[in-house]
């Protein structure tokens, strides 16, 4: 079986453009499947935020592998069982929230890491990391896993972005992303995201992270705003949200029928100019 395939290592060991779709509320595994239809490079599960379950989060991981988009995991906390746990479901990627200093981020390398390197407990069976049945050589599970796990945290608080050097020096970083809200809060600029110091505190994430070969990312998805950080060298974007699209869309089509059932004229043709493909058939449109 095929877990923590090491993709995402590779593609972010040569600095490409990663665009990230988050699931945030959705039990069902339609969302890893919109995600992949749509040209996402990589899903994020978040537990930090959210109320998923460890059920749940192992459906999408393994949803995530049978379509070999790479999973990431943003766990609620440093702590040792909540690595663990889910580690044994063999996602691509490790996130976790609000690093503070060099101490924490050696904290995290050496907890998700096998030894020598670190401390994580081996599960050489029973868990899709071990293949359930084992390697074939349990050596070969240690040495696989410890380099192609892709570790990344988040630069989200004032005493992180004093210590961003000190912290992404520390050897086994791949990715570091900027926490908007609490950075902007712990700032004093709450949700200011083009307040000049904000700015300045983001450039100065993406100039540590340049210099010590780390993946620098962001949350956002509007198009201009990931033209602007792209182009000052971020490269992962947390660009959409499972439940933020739901809601998005269903606003914007309930908003579209009130305007138009006040339009003073009345349409000609129940599809607007340009509902129909190329091809001549119908939009897409929603059918129950």
């Amino acid at each position: 079986m095929k877990g923590c395939t090491g993709l995402l290592k590779e593609r972010i060991k040569n600095g490409d453009m990663l665009l990230v779709g988050c699931i945030m509320d959705c039990r069902s595994g339609s969302a890893v499947e919109m995600y992949h239809e749509f040209g996402y490079d990589v899903v994020m599960i978040d537990r930090e935020h959210t109320a998923l379950n460890s059920e749940t989060i192992l459906e999408h991981i393994r949803l995530c592998r049978a379509l070999e988009i790479p999973s990431m995991l943003r766990v609620a906390d440093d702590a040792y069982h909540e690595f663990n746990r889910f580690l044994d479901q063999a996602p691509d990627a490790i996130m976790v929230p609000r690093i503070r200093t060099r101490a924490d981020a050696e904290l995290v390398v050496n907890t998700v890491r096998y030894p020598p390197l670190g401390r994580r407990g081996l599960g050489g069976s029973t868990c899709p990391t071990g293949k359930y049945l084992g390697w074939p050589k349990l050596n070969d599970q240690i040495s696989y896993v410890n380099e192609q796990l892709v570790v990344g945290i988040q630069i989200e608080t004032l005493e992180a972005l004093e210590n961003v050097e000190d912290i992404l020096s520390v050897p086994g970083i791949d990715v570091a992303v900027v926490g908007n809200d609490d950075l902007s809060l712990g700032m004093g600029i709450p949700g200011q995201l083009d307040n000049p110091k904000f700015l300045q505190a983001v450039e100065k994430v993406i100039a540590a992270c340049h210099k010590h070969g780390v993946m620098p990312g962001i949350a956002g998805g509007e198009p201009t705003y990931v033209r602007y950080w792209h182009d000052r060298g971020m490269r992962m974007f947390w660009c959409a949200a499972d439940v933020v699209s739901m809601w998005s869309a269903t606003q914007k089509a309930m908003v579209g029928i009130q305007e138009g059932l006040k339009a003073t004229t009345a349409p000609l043709s129940p599809y607007p100019e340009g509902a129909m493909t190329p091809a001549g058939t119908e939009a897409r449109r929603v059918r129950y």
